[in-house]
């Protein structure tokens, strides 16, 4: 496995990734929604902007913390990343045997969820987060 400065480098790439996958889904909408998206209402006043907004400034958050936890090596960003892959494969199933939508973007999703499912869980990043067992 590559290293940088200490750290496994798929960590490195997996928090650039986090960083621009939050930037693609939340400006999609704006580049190919339009007027009619499901965000297009944020920027006026009412309940419905500010529980989306709070769930904007919430993600953030989140994955900034997610990319210092790796970068400190904590086991809970470790985790939480994990709990977060599993349930996004499960909506991403969800979406592409129940409501059929954007098929082969879903797929890509799934594959890419699995695999960064299977490179949190390889004995070099457990041992770099300083985990003897394949979970905790």
């Amino acid at each position: 496995m590559r290293y940088y400065k200490g750290r496994p480098i798929g960590l490195l790439i997996l928090s650039v990734l986090t960083i621009l996958f939050l930037i693609y889904y939340y400006l999609r909408p704006f580049l190919w929604g339009g007027t009619g998206s499901a965000y297009s209402s944020i920027f006026e006043i009412s309940l419905w902007t500010l529980v989306v907004w709070f769930f904007i400034i919430l993600d953030i958050i989140l994955a900034y913390a997610v990319t210092i936890g790796f970068y400190r090596a904590k086991n809970w960003a470790r985790i939480y990343a994990m709990i977060l892959f599993t349930h996004s494969a499960f909506w991403t199933i969800y979406f592409l045997f129940i409501v059929k939508v954007w098929p082969y973007e879903r797929y890509t999703w799934f594959v890419f969820y699995v695999i960064v499912m299977m490179y949190l869980m390889i004995s070099e990043v457990r041992e770099y987060f300083g985990v003897k067992k394949l979970f905790l």
